[in-house]
């Protein structure tokens, strides 16, 4: 490994702050330099509306990214923001010709597939806070108190509104080679809806299991840092940039 470290990108899961990941500096130094990404209307961004618009929160993202790819980066998602670390790396590609060392892709199916779940959308607001309660990609550190819930209300909102409305937009694969994570125990993602993360990536795919549920890495997450530490510091040195001719959107 060179003596730039990766600077590895970590969105969050539904309702979440991208504070999550903030304890992973300190366990990742000196190998990656984690940089978590915070939406709207959470942690650092308090004070922002949260969007609830794909286009309108890649809008506000990919810029900044773009900005901090001063080194080899990869991008980490996990639920919703694996479809964020997605589309961020597509776009990265299409317009800024920078390329992930690898993108993963955790606790979610594959975007082209159905969702299995029953959307939560337009329920009134105690059913919604009640039935995302109750979903297994919401943790429970995510409301809280029941007596400061109402306080995720506009984030939760926003966020399920994200997940329920998206689209594959850019229609496309990345040139990053893509892991697919997922806890063996996760009843949000089965397998072959794992797998099929295969048709994202021109390059690459594996799909890595470990053991626990939905939110594995977040009681138990040294296997999941050591896969990081692993793909990441082994990295070449090639060129992270493709000449425009070299696309194949």
């Amino acid at each position: 490994m060179s003596g730039t470290s990766v600077r590895l990108f970590c969105l969050p899961y539904c309702g979440a702050s991208a504070g999550v990941y903030l304890p992973w500096r300190d366990r990742l130094a000196p190998h990656l330099t984690v940089t978590p990404l915070e939406l709207p209307g959470r942690g650092s961004r308090l004070g922002k509306d949260p969007c609830s618009g794909m286009e309108t929160l890649l809008h506000d993202l990919v810029p900044t990214v773009a900005r901090l790819c001063d080194r080899p980066f990869a991008l980490f998602g996990h639920g919703l923001g694996a479809l964020l670390a997605y589309e961020i790396a597509a776009r990265l590609e299409w317009d800024h010709e920078l390329v992930a060392e690898r993108l993963y892709v955790s606790g979610q199916a594959a975007p082209h597939l159905p969702v299995r779940q029953d959307p939560l959308t337009g329920l009134p607001d105690d059913a919604f806070l009640a039935a995302a309660a109750r979903h297994p990609g919401v943790h429970p550190a995510v409301l809280g108190d029941p007596a400061l819930a109402r306080l995720q209300l506009p984030v939760l909102r926003a966020d399920f509104a994200l997940a329920e409305s998206y689209e594959e937009g850019l229609d496309n694969s990345v040139h990053a080679p893509l892991t697919a994570t997922a806890g063996l125990d996760d009843p949000t993602v089965l397998g072959d809806e794992l797998s099929a993360w295969r048709a994202y990536t021109h390059r690459s795919f594996r799909v890595r299991r470990f053991a626990g549920g939905h939110f594995h890495w977040r009681t138990r997450e040294q296997p999941l840092l050591d896969m990081f530490v692993e793909d990441l510091s082994r990295r070449n040195d090639a060129n992270h940039r493709f000449p425009v001719a070299e696309r194949t959107f």
